[in-house]
C-alpha cells in the first residue's frame, strides 16, 4: 500500500514535467479604439452658496444639495503591453499594462436637488452677471480628457489550443489610475484622480502565423470604477466613472516550449 501514494506522487510529477514541456511564454502589444459610456456624474454641494441680493435673484444653494450631469466622451485610444504564460490544456495567464485616453464631446442634464437647470442662465452657478448663454449651451462644448493607465492580472482559457485559430474568453482584476479634466466653454469646472480597483471581461480570437508569431483581435469591458472630483467652479464635490468597451488588434511573439 505504501506503494500507491509514491507511484501517484511519481505520476503527478511526470504530468507537470509534461505540462511544463507544453507551456510557452510570449509578449505582446495591442492598439485599439476605446469607446467610454456616458458618466453620470453624482455629487453634492460641500458648503452653502448664499442668495444674491441684486439682479439676477437666485435663491441660496444649502450645503448637501444634490449635484449631477450626465457627460458623453469622444472614441479614444487604447495602447497595451502584455506578458503571459500559456499552459497545456488552453488556459494561460497574463501580466497587462495599459494607456487609455478619450476627449469629452458634451455635458448635459445639470441637475441642482431636483431641478433640472440647463434652461436657467449661466449666472446661476457663478452668481455673477447675467452670462448671455443658459448653462446647457455653456456646458454642452466638448472640451476635457478623460485619461488612465494601470496594470491587470488576467487569465483566459483558449479554445481550440491545439490549432491555429483559436477563440477564447477571459477575465482579469487590477488597479487603474484615473484622471477627469472638464473645461466646457474653456471653463475650469474642475479635475479629479485617484487610483481605483478595476476589473475587466474579455473576449477574441487568436490566429497563429507561425511558430513564433500571433496576431489577435480582441474585444475589453472595463469598470475602473469612480473618481471623487473637487469642482473650482462650485463649492461641489462630483463623483464621475470609467466604464469602457475597448475593441484592439494585437501582436505575441511566443518563445520556450510549445509545439
Amino acid at each position: 500500500m505504501k506503494k500507491l501514494p509514491l507511484f501517484l506522487l511519481a505520476s503527478a510529477a511526470a504530468m507537470a514535467l509534461s505540462g511544463a514541456a507544453q507551456a510557452q511564454t510570449y509578449v505582446g502589444v495591442s492598439v485599439g479604439g476605446a469607446l467610454p459610456s456616458d458618466s453620470k456624474n453624482k455629487g453634492e454641494f460641500t458648503s452653502a452658496v448664499p442668495a444674491t441680493t441684486v439682479a439676477p435673484i437666485y435663491a441660496a444653494i444649502p450645503a448637501d444639495t444634490p449635484l449631477s450631469w450626465t457627460t458623453e466622451f469622444d472614441t479614444g485610444y487604447n495602447i497595451s503591453g502584455q506578458i503571459g504564460h500559456r499552459f497545456d490544456g488552453g488556459f494561460r495567464v497574463e501580466g497587462e499594462f495599459n494607456y487609455n485616453r478619450a476627449g469629452i464631446k458634451t455635458h448635459k442634464g445639470v441637475t441642482v436637488g431636483t431641478t433640472d437647470i440647463s434652461a436657467v442662465d449661466a449666472s446661476v452657478l457663478t452668481r455673477g452677471a447675467t452670462a448671455g448663454a443658459t448653462v446647457g449651451t455653456v456646458v454642452d462644448s466638448g472640451i476635457g480628457k478623460q485619461e488612465s493607465y494601470g496594470v491587470f492580472a488576467n487569465a483566459y482559457y483558449d479554445f481550440n489550443s491545439g490549432g491555429s485559430f483559436q477563440p477564447y474568453v477571459g477575465a482579469g482584476v487590477g488597479g487603474q489610475k484615473v484622471k477627469f479634466d472638464y473645461r466646457p466653454s474653456n471653463i475650469d469646472v474642475g479635475q479629479g484622480s485617484s487610483t481605483n480597483f478595476a476589473w475587466q471581461l474579455m473576449a477574441g480570437a487568436t490566429y497563429k502565423i507561425g511558430p513564433g508569431m500571433e496576431i489577435y483581435g480582441q474585444y475589453n469591458y472595463r469598470d475602473s470604477g469612480k473618481t471623487k472630483m473637487e469642482l473650482d467652479l462650485l463649492p461641489a464635490d462630483l463623483n464621475a466613472k470609467s466604464k469602457q468597451s475597448i475593441f484592439s488588434l494585437g501582436l505575441r511573439i511566443p518563445f520556450g516550449g510549445g509545439e
